[in-house]
C-alpha cells in the first residue's frame, strides 16, 4: 500500500515528538544535576533572574525563524515548571537523609 502525503507528514511529525521526547529527559537530568549543586551550596530552587534570560532568549529566537512567542513562552513555562519540580524533589531528597 502506497503511504500517502498524511501518512509521511504525520511519520514526521512521530520522530521528531520522540526526538524531543529524547531531549526533555536530557534536559530534565541536567536540570536534576543542576538542583544537586543549587542544594550543595544552599541555592534556592527558582531563579527569577535566570528564567528571565530563557525568556528573552526564546523571544529573540522566535523573531529570528518568524514562530509564535506565545506558544514558545508556554512551552518554555513548561520546561521551567517541571526543571522546579525535579530540583525540589532533589532538594527534599537531600534534606530526608537528615529526617
Amino acid at each position: 500500500m502506497k503511504m500517502t502525503e498524511l501518512d509521511e507528514l504525520r511519520k514526521k511529525i512521530e520522530t521528531i515528538t520522540v526526538e524531543m521526547l529524547s531531549l526533555l529527559k536530557t534536559r530534565t537530568e541536567i536540570a536534576q544535576e543542576i538542583g544537586k549543586i543549587k542544594n550543595q551550596q544552599g541555592m534556592s530552587v527558582s531563579n527569577e533572574s535566570r528564567e528571565d534570560e530563557l525568556r528573552e532568549l526564546v523571544k529573540k529566537q522566535c523573531q529570528e525563524i518568524d514562530f509564535d512567542s506565545n506558544t514558545a513562552l508556554k512551552f518554555l513555562n513548561f520546561l521551567l515548571n517541571e526543571s522546579v519540580k525535579v530540583q525540589s524533589l532533589e532538594s527534599n531528597t537531600h534534606l530526608a537523609v537528615f529526617s
